[in-house]
């Protein structure tokens, strides 16, 4: 059914199908029960991160759904998680159009959407609104970033921003600081900040719980791929040491060398392409994981399009994997074809 669906969606604009499918996701609820006896395995392998369990490793990028407008559906789906977002604390509406493109031969795609999103209290709204609704073993990540306006000295306090809005609607914050679409973002990766802004939202994250009586969120944070060895190693550390829950691994390449598109063309590369050195990444940080008693837990993403995909990033030391350009090809039937 969806190979007909995606030729016919593949004829169109990607971005205006994109919000074409968000909507109908959020909107067509009567098509729930269809959807959910179709494609959800109805199957648990609970997962446990810091005492927050997921019922199965499987879950949906940040990216997809940036404001948080289709959660239910991707329970519905058998989703463990969705990562919504990127959000940032003011709405902003991202960088020009064109700026999402599929490389089909590649089973790729690239964008350059620069976190087009509503804002940090229009995300806490929708997710309120739909809590109630949802399966209560349910995950939401909030995938969170600086606006393009704020510089990069005072970046810091966007996250916090984020973190302070959203405190009561996450169940766990990842850190983007590693997203090749708005402009010196990745230089947050750098020692020069990496330091001060992690020490930051560690003590954001401390205060709002105390206000509160609970326990702090669980935070990850989300690297690039294109990073050599010291810097993996050095924002290992870097977490480590200001005690994030884990790293998520990888964000876009923008190395485009081989692809079916101009090598200087701006954006992020996700899909097939990104794999291996998603997983040389991640091999990476295992292996600085056993050096220091497995104290990070490691999300993986990137290149996942099948079960032979996950299974690769479960065996290389990955608690969780996320799918994102896997589900835009393969379709919703993914989620039971990984986890049957």
């Amino acid at each position: 059914m969806y190979k007909i669906a995606r030729k016919i969606f593949f004829y169109f604009n990607p971005e205006k199908i994109h919000d074409f499918v968000i909507y109908s996701a959020a909107k067509f609820r009567f098509l729930y029960p269809f959807a959910k006896f179709l494609y959800n395995p109805q199957s648990k392998n609970e997962v446990t991160i810091n005492g927050l369990v997921f019922r199965n490793p499987l879950g949906l990028a940040a990216g997809l759904d940036k404001n948080a407008e289709a959660i239910r559906f991707w329970d519905i789906l058998g989703f463990s998680h969705i990562e919504v977002g990127t959000v940032t604390p003011l709405p902003q509406p991202g960088n020009e159009k064109p700026r999402l493109f599929r490389l089909i031969k590649n089973k790729s795609l690239l964008n350059r959407m620069g976190f087009n999103n509503r804002g940090a209290l229009e995300m806490k709204s929708e997710i309120e609104k739909i809590k109630k609704s949802l399966s209560k073993d349910f995950v939401i990540g909030v995938n969170i970033g600086k606006n393009k306006i704020t510089p990069l000295e005072s970046a810091k306090d966007d996250y916090a921003k984020c973190i302070e809005i959203l405190f009561d609607a996450a169940d766990y914050f990842t850190v983007n600081i590693s997203s090749p679409n708005t402009e010196g973002l990745r230089e947050l990766q750098s020692e020069q900040y990496l330091e001060d802004l992690l020490g930051t939202i560690y003590e954001k994250n401390y205060s709002e719980s105390q206000k509160r009586n609970q326990n702090p969120k669980n935070i990850f944070l989300k690297i690039a791929p294109d990073l050599n060895d010291d810097e993996i190693k050095t924002l290992y550390y870097s977490a480590y040491k200001n005690k994030f829950t884990g790293i998520i691994a990888t964000n876009t390449t923008v190395d485009k060398s081989g692809l079916d598109c101009n090598e200087n063309e701006k954006g992020g590369i996700s899909g097939v392409p990104l794999k291996n050195r998603s997983d040389y990444v991640l091999n990476l940080l295992n292996n600085l994981n056993k050096e220091n008693n497995n104290k990070l837990f490691l999300i993986a993403s990137g290149g996942v399009f099948n079960k032979t995909d996950f299974n690769d990033k479960l065996n290389l030391g990955a608690s969780l994997v996320q799918v994102y350009t896997g589900f835009i090809y393969e379709g919703p039937g993914i989620v039971k074809s990984i986890l049957k």
